[in-house]
């Protein structure tokens, strides 16, 4: 069985973690930690950060580097919310842990985004004891050959450390539609099984939509409307906190379309809208096929549906 140790390298030096950028939001005094490298290798993942990408830092520079940045953008209005993404930000525990802890001398609600392969029940304390508030977990798929075929690993560690993290701090899971692939039935297993632990009706649980144009690979299409709301309609059935979402947005409703404010690890701010984060995983997507060659592109979509 894979651990921590033997399988997570990818993405961290001793003492540091490959930081491409963080994120400032117009919304709120609010920043995203990117922290890159993924254990996942999702064929529909959208994020920019699942290669080590950006520059080693330790945990001193990247405070530093929020700290400054966030002041020079908010001011005086100090940040009331940190979310820690990735990649994989559970790569590394002992970076992660330190960096929690910093980040808690100075912002109210600290969050962890992640797919929750590696935050086991003592991994999980011990972020709690350092001030963290808040997982989500990303839930790929339900049936478990699905999930291997998606990601390349099962999801029972996944299943178990949601049920685990139930009760101890706020949790939010989040599963992304693709049609044909992560539909219907496999939200209203994910809904069923939440349900099960979710006796106060606590969890919110997010229906995002898949984005073919951020997609590591083609896999399908955008979804429907139609079957967005379907998926709503079937999650809340069984759940008090259904929310349809996007990925990389906290609000679950926005009056008003902004950017982000993009700040790299030398400090520099870039103002960026999502049409310049789709053009920029435009580019990343043809390196990885410079890199990878074209073995991965035409592997059979669904090969796990012959089992």
């Amino acid at each position: 069985m894979p651990t921590l140790e033997t399988e997570s390298r990818q993405g961290y030096e001793h003492g540091y973690r490959y930081v491409p950028f963080i994120t400032l939001s117009e919304l709120k005094p609010r920043v995203w930690i990117t922290l890159s490298g993924c254990n996942f290798r999702c064929r529909g993942c959208f994020s920019l950060a699942r290669e080590p990408i950006g520059e080693p830092m330790s945990v001193e520079q990247l405070i530093n580097l929020v700290k400054k940045s966030s002041s020079d953008y908010y001011g005086d209005t100090p940040l009331e919310e940190a979310v820690i993404t990735g990649g994989e930000p559970t790569l590394d525990r002992d970076y992660l842990v330190d960096l929690v802890s910093q980040l808690k001398e100075f912002v109210e609600w600290i969050v962890l985004d992640t797919n929750g392969y590696f935050l086991d029940g003592g991994y999980l304390e011990e972020l709690i004891e350092a001030g963290l508030t808040e997982v989500m977990f990303d839930l790929k798929a339900w049936d478990e050959k699905l999930h291997e075929w998606y990601t390349g690993y099962s999801n029972k560690r996944v299943l178990e450390h949601i049920r685990n993290a139930y009760g101890k701090v706020k949790l939010v899971v989040n599963t992304v539609y693709i049609p044909g692939i992560v539909d219907e039935a496999e939200i209203k297993q994910i809904a069923r099984f939440l349900a099960g632990i979710d006796k106060k009706g606590k969890i919110d649980y997010r229906i995002n939509r898949f984005n073919t144009n951020l997609s590591y690979e083609n896999i399908s299409r955008n979804p429907y409307p139609a079957e967005i709301e379907h998926a709503y309609s079937i999650v809340a059935k069984y759940m008090k906190n259904a929310v349809m979402g996007k990925s990389c947005v906290r609000e679950r409703k926005i009056e008003e379309r902004r950017g982000w404010i993009t700040v790299f690890p030398d400090g520099t701010l870039k103002r960026r809208t999502l049409d310049d984060y789709r053009e920029e995983n435009k580019r990343m997507k043809m390196k990885s096929v410079t890199v990878d060659g074209e073995m991965k592109k035409h592997e059979k979509k669904r090969s796990w549906l012959k089992r």
